[in-house]
């Protein structure tokens, strides 16, 4: 099972059914973006895509095919724990999960300590029993990279269910929406558009000071422009550049990565033993 991790506005959308993710640049084997006034043409077994230079035809091949399976990683805190198992808060939209989950030892021991520190920090004391007492869904501990989270920590499991190239320039607000970026936080505008987000915050300050609305609203940033933001940052293209990006679309399944998981490995087996 791929796995892949995603930002918590991707994660939002996603938990409504579909999300569309765009992975990272079409770049040919010296390093250079595949130009853009070359048509791809699907090949035969509609994964691959073709590209037809004057004297070769570059074929790519996606980082998963449709029908492959995906643990979705994301961010995440311990929410609580007890005798080898651990509870978990995913912060896209602050789920607190009540399920136990069995964490291995070695791990456990690393979580509980990291936790056991983020209490303390934070002013927490244990009662007579050294057991520490908070809301459920409010852990006073660290929230965590998606990297970290485990396979059997996840919530979310997607099929891939198409996958092409897309041009940058020829992205529309429609695709914005499906990647989530109408619900984009407010540390990733202030990363994306920190003027943007100062500029609007000093005028909120200015109207409350004079118990009046003085000020014609400003104009946000579109989803569109959010998406042009967020594929530029993460892949280090400048304004103006147009590049072949993968967009894949991810449908959400019922089932855990983990029973999806354990299931793949008995169907291995099963198929391994007929041979």
């Amino acid at each position: 099972m791929k796995t892949i991790r995603l930002p918590a506005h991707r994660v939002l959308q996603l938990l409504q059914g579909s999300a569309t993710h765009y992975t990272y640049p079409l770049y040919t084997p010296d390093g250079t973006l595949v130009p853009t006034d070359i048509n791809a043409i699907p090949e035969e077994d509609q994964t691959g895509q073709g590209f037809h230079f004057p004297n070769e035809t570059l074929v790519l091949y996606p980082p998963a095919a449709p029908g492959t399976n995906i643990c979705v990683k994301e961010r995440w805190r311990v929410g609580a724990w007890k005798n080898g198992h651990i509870a978990i808060d995913y912060a896209a939209d602050g789920y607190a999960r009540r399920e136990w989950l069995p964490v291995r030892e070695s791990y456990l021991a690393q979580l509980i300590r990291q936790s056991r520190a983020d209490l303390r920090h934070a002013g927490y004391t244990p009662d007579e029993h050294g057991t520490y007492s908070w809301t459920p869904g409010q852990a006073p501990t660290r929230w965590r990279l998606p990297s970290t989270m485990r396979i059997g920590m996840s919530r979310l499991a997607a099929v891939v269910t198409s996958v092409r190239p897309v041009r940058l320039s020829a992205l529309t607000e429609h695709d914005a929406l499906d990647a989530g970026m109408a619900r984009v936080s407010e540390a990733w505008m202030l990363t994306h558009y920190p003027d943007y987000v100062r500029l609007r915050d000093r005028l909120k300050l200015d109207e409350a000071a004079q118990d009046a609305y003085t000020h014609q609203p400003i104009i946000g940033p579109t989803p569109l422009m959010r998406l042009h933001a967020d594929i530029r940052h993460r892949h280090h293209l400048p304004p103006g550049q147009d590049a072949w990006i993968w967009a894949t679309t991810l449908t959400r399944l019922d089932e855990t990565p983990l029973v999806i998981r354990k299931r793949e490995l008995a169907e291995a087996d099963a198929s391994a033993g007929a041979e």
